[in-house]
């Protein structure tokens, strides 16, 4: 199994050495601001007038992982301190959280506050920290004590406002992003907030977000009751799976028995061929059959965790999935890009390729750079 890993990982690092971050370094950028939302699917730049702040986030994140992966030190640097200028001169609230969408001429066009896209703001900046981007200290400080400030809901409510004004109902969603931002505000920044959010965090997983069976829950009433939109995400239980193997500590044991039956209910989600389909209901039927390339890339990253806690039959699993992924969504795509979305039955239903999905994709091939201990260069 080993071998087979460290094949896989060596295709992977040669794709994004060679290809992906050569081609979102060059194309990837807005002549005017910021980072592109999309490329089209012959990898040019796609010119908008807005773009969501999430993306201009992830970007940031992606070279910042670039660097730490030994690619271009010069290139991934300047790449990185341009994302920080750009998130905390044009997406940037007066209060201290982030907005929506920035005009990519400037400034914010959506200046909603949303604890999702606040949360990649924090993960890009303790990233960027790591990176050696000193301004990118300050800015993760100031996020941090933003969220805490602004965001965090009284004790009796739990957990923390998904956007401003307050809204009734609740989704698991941003927070899940939270807990990884502030597990790399953790390791980079070293901040106590980060840490009494990872409890907390880990406790709303344990108390709220799932169900008796074990299963992650995506949408919420009011008080945490039923919503009627509520439904499944077998990516975003694949993707719980490997934040919860993050966790160290004194909340480490707790934390592995959760994804232990997440990763139960993920695996029965998943198709026999490995089909990773988006949305089921509640009863186990597919609700949205598209197949996107983050859910594939999830589930990689939870084989990959579960093989490395000593579970043999998620390496196999990892080695299956990763072959899925990349011919579904690398092979045949413009080199360095990805096919993200397809129909349930295969047939291509991408007409463009979305940065935001960039971080998934380098975020799991460095997981598996790493499990298979490929020397980085």
């Amino acid at each position: 199994m080993k071998i087979e890993l460290k094949k896989r990982a060596e295709t992977a690092r040669a794709w994004m050495f060679e290809a992906a971050f050569p081609l979102w370094a060059k194309n990837g950028l807005d002549p005017r601001n910021g980072f592109c939302e999309v490329l089209d699917l012959s990898g040019s730049p796609v010119i908008a007038p807005t773009s969501r702040v999430r993306v201009q986030a992830r970007q940031t994140y992606s070279f910042a992982l670039a660097k730490s992966l030994g690619w271009d030190e010069a290139c991934s640097s300047e790449l990185v301190a341009y994302g920080v200028e750009t998130l905390t001169g044009h997406c940037l609230r007066d209060d201290g959280l982030y907005g929506r969408t920035m005009s990519q001429t400037g400034g914010m066009v959506d200046d909603t506050a949303e604890l999702y896209d606040t949360a990649f703001a924090l993960l890009a900046f303790a990233w960027a920290a790591g990176a050696g981007i000193d301004k990118a200290h300050e800015a993760g400080g100031n996020v941090s004590r933003a969220i805490e400030s602004k965001l965090m809901r009284p004790v009796v409510q739990g957990g923390y406002a998904e956007t401003l004004p307050v809204p009734t109902d609740r989704n698991q969603n941003p927070h899940m992003h939270l807990l990884e931002a502030s597990l790399a505000e953790s390791a980079f920044l070293g901040r106590d907030m980060a840490a009494g959010r990872i409890r907390m965090i880990s406790q709303l997983m344990q108390q709220r977000f799932r169900t008796s069976t074990g299963a992650l829950r995506e949408r919420f009433s009011a008080n945490w009751g039923v919503h009627p939109d509520d439904h499944f995400e077998v990516g975003h239980q694949y993707e719980w799976v490997w934040l919860l193997h993050q966790i160290k500590g004194e909340n480490r044991v707790e934390a592995r028995k959760l994804a232990d039956r997440l990763y139960a209910h993920a695996l029965a989600l998943t198709g026999p061929n490995g089909e990773l389909f988006l949305e089921h209901t509640r009863d186990g039927h597919v609700r949205d059959g598209r197949q996107r390339c983050w859910g594939a890339t999830e589930a990689l990253k939870a084989h990959l965790a579960r093989h490395e806690a000593g579970d043999d039959g998620a390496g196999i699993a990892a080695v299956v999935c990763f072959d899925r992924l990349w011919a579904l969504h690398i092979e045949g795509a413009v080199e360095g890009g990805w096919l993200d979305c397809r129909r349930m039955t295969g047939e291509l239903l991408s007409t463009d390729i979305p940065a935001s999905t960039g971080y998934h994709i380098f975020l799991a091939f460095a997981e598996l750079m790493r499990v298979a201990n490929l020397k980085i260069v």
